[in-house]
């Protein structure tokens, strides 16, 4: 029974690791990491060609400075986190535009009336004639 719960969770684990990737994969910019070998291949390129070149230099020739190789442009586009996927794609719903006709609302004038009182009180029965001592009669 153990060992058959210990394999449950381990399957469990095994398919929310598997689901997590696949929506890292697809959803974010993730996938560009799986262009890394590329990168590697194309810093050993401009190896060959100027032995001088560290990974700091030619990183920031090819994501912070102007390259100074243009000839191999199409190699820069390859690179990772240089170009953008269209991975998020967000539908939107666009209706064409419709004609808006406002017409002419008439108001009325309520009349409304009010009674003025000249009482002191604003009640008509006022707490003196509530509470009296008690009379005989």
């Amino acid at each position: 029974m153990a060992t058959r719960i210990l394999y449950l969770y381990e399957v469990r684990k095994l398919v929310a690791i598997s689901l997590i990737v696949v929506y890292l994969f697809g959803a974010t910019e993730a996938s560009q990491l799986l262009k890394l070998p590329v990168l590697v291949q194309h810093y050993y390129e401009h190896k060959a060609g100027n032995a001088s070149v560290t990974l700091i230099q030619f990183l920031h020739m090819h994501y912070m400075g102007h390259d100074d190789n243009d000839a191999d442009n199409m190699r820069d586009m390859q690179l990772p986190f240089k170009t953008m996927n269209d991975c998020c794609m967000i539908a939107c719903n666009n209706l064409p535009p419709q004609k808006i006709q406002i017409n002419e609302v008439i108001a009325y004038d309520v009349q409304q009336e009010f009674t003025l009182l000249n009482d002191a009180t604003p009640f008509p029965i006022s707490l003196e004639t509530i509470f009296q001592p008690p009379r005989i009669a």
